[in-house]
């Protein structure tokens, strides 16, 4: 316009320039009416150009948006579709409907209605409307349209067009609905207990739930375009890359459970290869659950059925499972071998076949009561056939066994072989007849024993008091060996009431306060003498750690310990008796104590070794001739044993020696039951050097030390050590008991230097004990003679090892504590016992004391110790001063079978001696 507007302008000024040159002016206008002409051709080209550069731009954009529209106009009821509009309802251009009922044919049924309605509201005055309804293609497809529409309208309000626009939104609801779903998946892995997660084809992370990332103690976000080498230790990235690589490779998914190193849990791992539509795997999928409680519960499911199943096969009793019709569908071994079959033969009989034809009324009597619910259960002791046609008594017990609701499933049988226990019965008849002769007869033994002895003692004294006479040669040795038999006779009596008295179960233990120590030393007393006369060594070996004070029976211990060590001295010819006596076992309230005595001596053969504890047996028959003896030591030393709750045990080799040993509990004193003291001489204070510069090694060394007679000094270097080890004192008096050196302090050359060094200046008198690695062990265990080393232990040495080796060092230098040795022949102490003043001798009163003192020694009742003073008051003054000595010294060492032997040399009566007494019971 503005160059038209500058044309006009220009024009009007040439035309009055030019105004008196007419033919000039017309030819102006003419031009200037060509030319704007042509410029209007031109503007009116452009203009056509740039509208159908907008109509292609527009359709373009329609096709591109999927987007049609449609323009009515009413006044003419003309109808222009868009290209894109024929497209989206499949029609051709050239058929595209020109009025608004060509329009509604071509829409869906769905879509006409709601399109109409939709207009027809917008035409009463909304001016606007949107609809959406779906359109299936002719290939079947179903798409959803969203048509949004306007009226145009004049000033006064009448409407003059319809526009509206077609939308396929078929993309936007899938994803919509795509969306949605990723939602509800989201939210489904996000809340479930399973560890999922989601890998690329080259195993980096894209993406996972939050218990996946709840373990590795991230956020799921962090997870993202990370591998497994940056999530995991590199042992298990590599695993867990080789696992997925293996899945992906094959195309196929896996599952499998696999226990986790760190913690034992279990886990399900399955992993699913992701394909396209190609089958080209182009990721990979995994879910891990926890089945750690799903496998205790098979595992624990597992032992059930097995400790079922061995209970059910290994019972001692036969079981089986019974159809409610009594047919056998389960059994075990010992059913099987209580009647002789196999589990094959007897699976489908009924049980009915296997009783005795004369015992089935009863047993079926009692399944018809348990089947009907008139008992829970039933026992009854029935016969069965075996395979081979014998009888076999069994106790039956029956029961049914119900389900969860109560309803019958199955009865469960339980059978026991009770045929011995039914001749048992006729066997305890018979045992008690025995009984009671046995017993008739060990009373028999008691009252004969009491009544031989007493003649006996009678015997002896006047063989005794015959002897100091004056006598010739010959009448002596009979006297002597009257004597001498009397006594044999006499200990073969007293065996013979014990073995009785056991058998009756009339023997009963006292529980007194004993010494150990004053034990040991009596019996050695007893027994030295008759060592030294066959020239062997009699050595007691007593641990230091025993406790002084114990509480048991010191008569019957006195005895068994009397009974192995006479036996072993008996039968030792040459070498040695050793007596060790040591704790094995301790607590609170008691000891066990072991007692072994070992001898040298002539051995039992291995065929004899139960023979010897038999009443009245000995290992042969040369024993008896050449040894003499009864054979009732071994016995009686066993009960005894047994009564004192151990076991008498032997080991033994023929011309080897014998090892007899038991432990029996020996109660602690009430009050002050720490462990027996160490004797003073045996512990002396010992002063140890440690070449040791670790503290915690020092501090355990000081801890195995406490209570121990040991002085320790440290040393940190190899040349602080030297230092303490510099003395003037002469070299058989080392500054030190024992060194103990590490091989981490001083290094292998400095263990060596100071070794040789001590060993050059002090030899054994100052033993070296050392702790090395474990790689220079060898080495130095090789070089320990060389250098002079008495033990090498490997560091860090354990306490017990450590604290076991000193010793055995100390000892072996005899630093520390020697076995104890045997006890020297102690004299007795022999007191002279008050005697009755001369003139007053009162034979009725010697004879009521005896009595009362042979009542008390024969019921090893310690008040015989009263009752002795009483009997020495009533002996005759300046007599019988030896005979009181030894039975004095019999009575302190407890022995009072020898004290009853040696009060049989007492007469009964001065006046007359050949008068027989009886003993009182």
């Amino acid at each position: 316009m503005a160059w038209f507007l500058c044309g006009g302008v220009l024009l009007l000024l040439c035309a009055v320039a030019l105004y008196e040159h007419r033919w000039l002016l017309a030819a102006l206008i003419l031009l200037a009416i060509g030319a704007l002409h042509a410029m209007r051709f031109k503007w009116r080209l452009q203009s056509d150009d740039a509208v159908r550069r907008s109509e292609e731009q527009l359709r373009i954009s329609q096709r591109i948006a999927r987007i049609g529209s449609w323009d009515l106009d009413l006044a003419s009821g003309r109808l222009d579709c868009s290209e894109e509009l024929c497209r989206i309802f499949s029609v051709p251009l050239d058929e595209a409907p020109d009025n608004y009922d060509g329009l509604l044919a071509i829409l869906p049924e769905c879509g006409k209605d709601a399109v109409a309605a939709a207009v027809e509201e917008a035409l009463t005055g909304r001016d606007s409307f949107a609809v959406e309804y779906s359109l299936v293609r002719p290939g079947g497809k179903e798409c959803f349209l969203f048509e949004v529409g306007e009226v145009f309208r004049d000033d006064s309000g009448a409407a003059l067009r319809v526009v509206s626009v077609v939308q396929d939104v078929s993309e936007q609801k899938e994803a919509e609905n795509a969306l949605f779903f990723e939602k509800r998946y989201r939210g489904l892995i996000e809340n479930l207990p399973q560890r999922i997660f989601l890998k690329d084809c080259n195993s980096v992370y894209l993406s996972c739930n939050s218990s996946f990332a709840r373990e590795l103690g991230v956020e799921p976000g962090d997870v993202f375009g990370k591998t497994d080498y940056d999530l995991f230790p590199p042992a298990l990235a590599r695993k867990r890359q080789e696992d997925d690589e293996k899945v992906m490779a094959a195309g196929a998914a896996v599952e499998r459970d696999e226990q986790r190193e760190r913690d034992g849990a279990w886990i399900s791992k399955a992993l699913v290869p992701l394909k396209d539509d190609n089958g080209r795997v182009y990721g990979l999928l995994g879910v891990l659950t926890d089945i750690t409680f799903r496998k205790r519960a098979e595992e624990q499911l597992k032992e059930s059925e097995e400790r079922f199943r061995n209970i059910f096969e290994q019972a001692a009793v036969g079981i089986c499972h019974l159809s409610l019709s009594g047919t056998l569908i389960r059994i075990n071994k010992r059913f099987c071998d209580i009647l002789g079959y196999e589990q094959e033969e007897l699976l489908g009989w009924s049980l009915e076949q296997t009783f005795h034809p004369e015992d089935r009324a009863a047993e079926q009597l009692q399944a018809e009561r348990l089947l009907a619910r008139e008992i829970d259960n039933y026992s009854i002791e029935i016969r069965q056939l075996r395979k081979d046609d014998s009888v076999v008594w069994v106790n039956l017990t029956k029961s049914l066994v119900c389900g969860p609701k109560g309803e019958p499933k199955y009865l469960a049988g339980v059978i026991e072989d009770v045929t011995t226990k039914r001749e048992a019965e006729e066997l305890r008849r018979e045992r008690d007849l025995v009984q009671a002769a046995s017993h008739a007869k060990s009373q028999f033994l008691a009252n004969m024993g009491h009544e031989i002895r007493t003649p006996l003692n009678a015997v002896m004294g006047l063989s005794r008091l015959a002897l100091k006479t004056e006598l010739d040669a010959k009448q002596r040795g009979y006297l002597e060996k009257i004597g001498s038999s009397s006594r044999t006779l006499l200990n073969i009596i007293n065996d013979i009431l014990d073995f009785s008295k056991i058998e009756a179960g009339k023997v009963e233990l006292e529980k007194t306060e004993l010494n150990l120590h004053e034990v040991l030393a009596n019996i050695s007393d007893m027994h030295h003498s008759k060592a030294q006369e066959k020239g062997i060594e009699f050595r007691v070996r007593l641990a230091p750690d025993l406790p002084k004070k114990l509480v048991g029976d010191p008569l019957r211990l006195t005895q068994v310990l009397n009974n192995l060590i006479a036996n072993a001295v008996k039968f030792t010819e040459k070498g040695e008796v050793v007596v060790a006596i040591k704790p094995v076992r301790r607590d609170e309230e008691e000891v066990a104590v072991q007692f072994c005595v070992l001898d040298t001596g002539i051995g039992i053969a291995a065929e004899q070794m139960e023979k010897i504890f038999t009443p009245f047996t000995q290992a042969d028959s040369s024993t008896t001739r050449r040894y003499g003896g009864t054979g009732l030591g071994l016995s009686i030393s066993r009960q005894l044993v047994e009564l004192m709750g151990g076991g008498l045990q032997v080991e033994s080799l023929p011309g080897s020696g014998s090892s007899f040993c038991f432990t029996i509990p020996l109660a602690l004193p009430a009050a002050g039951k720490p462990v027996g003291e160490p004797r003073e001489q045996e512990l002396p204070d010992l002063r140890l050097l440690v070449v040791e510069r670790d503290q915690e090694a020092r501090a355990g060394i000081e801890e195995i030390m406490e209570g121990m007679p040991f002085a320790l000094q440290y040393a940190e270097t190899l040349p602080e050590a030297l230092d303490a080890l510099k003395d003037q004192a002469p070299p058989e008096y080392p500054p030190f008991d024992l060194l103990v050196v590490d091989g981490a302090t001083t290094g292998l050359d400095g263990m060596e230097k100071i070794c040789r060094g001590i060993w050059s200046r002090y030899r054994n008198l100052l033993p070296v004990l050392a702790t090395v690695g474990r790689e220079h062990l060898e080495t130095v265990r090789q070089q320990a003679d060389e250098w002079g080393v008495a033990a090498v232990l490997c560091a860090p040495a354990r306490p017990s090892s450590l604290l076991d080796t000193l010793v055995r060092v100390l000892a072996r230098s005899s630093k520390l504590w020697p076995e104890v040795e045997p006890w020297p022949p102690q004299k007795a102490v022999r007191r002279r016992k008050a005697a009755a003043a001369a003139g007053s001798f009162e034979p009725a009163k010697l004879a009521a004391e005896k009595a009362k003192l042979e009542r008390l020694l024969a019921k090893n009742s310690l008040d015989a110790k009263r009752q002795f003073e009483k009997f020495c008051s009533a002996v005759p003054a300046g007599e019988f001063a030896e005979e009181l000595q030894a039975l004095e010294r019999c009575l302190e060492k407890l022995d009072f079978r020898k004290a009853r032997q040696l009060l049989s040399a007492f007469p009964a009566d001065r006046q007359e001696p050949h008068l027989e007494q009886r003993e009182s019971p």
